[in-house]
């Protein structure tokens, strides 16, 4: 949600900000008054995070906690995307962390660095994998079908879907950190822990007041000579056509039935039924969905951000990523 803020590919790293951030962050012992369990410490990121929206950082804990210590891909493989992610978009926070994680899980410094050499290094399985990683995280919209029917044909659905929230979610920690000015905290990455927030928790913590949104809206950008986006020039007509050559595609992940959307709850398999998205993702890998899911609603019903503001900040993304769906 606050990846409209990330810095560009190429900010060289030493234009970035210090430990300082750009944002005004808590101490550790006073973020964890606001949520309501022991005080070990927090990741810098949710230091920043926890007074504006505790609510959506409890959800994010929980969610980064399951990504680097109960990835279904295993921590190795997670790891090893979520490093490729961060070293495409250049974000040194979240490949020191990927880093530790891969040395948790048992890979040696020598292995790697067999990230950093040549391609040519790694066996082709991952060749395969990693390629698929970086082209995910530099332009989504040009992988192909026959990229990802070679990685069903090595892997199968359920593993394929479990790398591409695996990396959708390292990818929005690279904004976000890029965009918060994160730096790795004084010892090193501190490992996962489980924040143990259940929704009913959450539910109870007190998010801040919001200014008004009117007292926001004639407030003047500090950034001069904002150019346009450059984006591809469409007709209407030819919206409409490519419109029309998406809904004729056939998916990429073979779709589940109601009998084989069997393991969702009741409430689940109705929009799993009828949403490809929630097919997909909820059938293949309905634990990392719920997780994401959860996020996304305690981000929205604390950001309270109006339906116009939200609405258009979701078509900037999505158009410039050439995201049709």
């Amino acid at each position: 949600v606050l990846g409209f803020l990330a810095t560009p590919f190429d900010c060289p790293a030493q234009e970035r900000p210090g430990a300082s951030g750009r944002f005004p962050a808590v101490k550790s012992e006073d973020a964890w008054k606001l949520l309501p369990r022991s005080d070990p410490q927090l990741p810098a990121w949710a230091l920043v995070l926890v007074q504006p929206l505790p609510r959506a950082t409890g959800a994010m804990l929980d969610l980064d906690y399951l990504h680097r210590a109960k990835n279904p891909l295993g921590a190795v493989l997670a790891g090893k995307l979520r490093w490729v992610a961060a070293d495409t978009i250049g974000c040194p926070y979240a490949k020191r962390y990927a880093e530790f994680d891969l040395r948790q899980g048992g890979l040696r410094v020598e292995d790697i660095k067999k990230l950093r050499g040549k391609e040519s290094d790694l066996p082709a399985e991952e060749r395969v994998i990693l390629r698929f990683a970086r082209k995910m995280t530099r332009a989504a919209h040009s992988v192909t079908d026959d990229e990802v029917s070679e990685l069903l044909r090595l892997f199968g659905p359920k593993k394929v879907v479990g790398m591409v929230h695996t990396l959708s979610h390292a990818n929005f920690q690279n904004r976000l950190f890029l965009a918060l000015g994160m730096e790795v905290e004084p010892g090193g990455p501190l490992p996962p822990f489980d924040p143990g927030l259940d929704m009913g928790q959450r539910a109870k913590l007190r998010t801040p007041p919001r200014p008004a949104w009117d007292s926001l809206v004639n407030v003047k950008s500090p950034v001069d000579n904002v150019g346009r986006p450059v984006w591809r020039e469409l007709s209407f007509a030819e919206v409409e056509r490519l419109l029309e050559h998406q809904k004729a595609r056939k998916s990429r992940i073979p779709l589940l039935d109601r009998k084989q959307l069997g393991h969702l709850p009741p409430s689940e398999i109705e929009g799993a039924v009828r949403i490809i998205w929630s097919n997909v993702s909820s059938g293949y890998e309905p634990t990392l969905t719920r997780a994401w899911m959860e996020c996304m609603g305690q981000y929205q019903q604390e950001a309270r951000l109006p339906r116009l503001v939200s609405s258009s900040l979701f078509w900037v993304i999505t158009r410039t990523n050439e995201c049709f769906y």
